[in-house]
């Protein structure tokens, strides 16, 4: 069988044809969800072209003493750090310290990666004598950026996912309250989180 050699214009033209729509993205869009209440996560408007941040907010009216969730990032994005190298922020609603107000004391907020590309942060208020706050805001927000050597395609859906988010309750105990009715009160509340639409530019 005869060999035909290609032209320099066919071959170049395949070669486009093989590449075309194969580069990686360099930000995230967000579309927030369909709901306006509820526990939802929404585009914080701190997000830029290259750092998309997202907002943990619940419904107005529902009073609340922390909350905590795992948020999975799909591959070839990874979760970014704020100011104090933690990669969670709280959104200013709860009292992160005691009543007695101490500035040496840690603040109750804590994030870390695990296994999966999942990010388990929260916030909360670790003492009873503070009042608990009406989850209507901002309670805490997490960032998210395309890695530049594994991330998606350009133009491609991704699939960000909140395996499990839960509440501390508004009831939770008086300090002097017996052992047993403190371990009753303390259960969590399981909450259900909805995620909006993601997409690789």
């Amino acid at each position: 069988m005869r060999s035909f050699p290609l032209s320099a214009a066919l071959a170049a033209a395949l070669l486009a044809g093989c590449s075309s729509g194969s580069s990686r993205a360099s930000s995230l869009a967000y579309t927030d969800p369909p709901a306006a209440s509820g526990w939802r996560l929404v585009r914080d408007p701190s997000s830029s072209a290259s750092r998309l941040v997202l907002a943990l907010v619940g419904p107005a009216g529902t009073l609340t003493r922390g909350v905590g969730l795992n948020i999975q990032a799909p591959p070839g994005v990874r979760f970014a750090t704020f100011d104090g190298g933690l990669a969670v922020e709280e959104g200013g609603v709860y009292d992160l310290r005691s009543v007695d107000d101490d500035p040496a004391e840690p603040l109750a907020i804590a994030a870390g990666l695990k296994e999966g590309n999942v990010l388990s942060a929260g916030v909360f208020q670790k003492d009873r004598r503070r009042s608990a706050k009406d989850s209507g805001a901002t309670l805490l927000r997490v960032a998210l950026e395309i890695d530049p050597s594994t991330g998606p395609l350009s133009g491609s859906a991704v699939t960000l996912r909140v395996l499990r988010a839960a509440a501390i309750p508004e009831d939770i105990g008086q300090a002097g309250d017996p052992p047993f009715v403190l371990a009753r009160k303390l259960a969590l509340t399981e909450l259900d989180v909805a995620v909006g639409t993601l997409e690789a530019k």
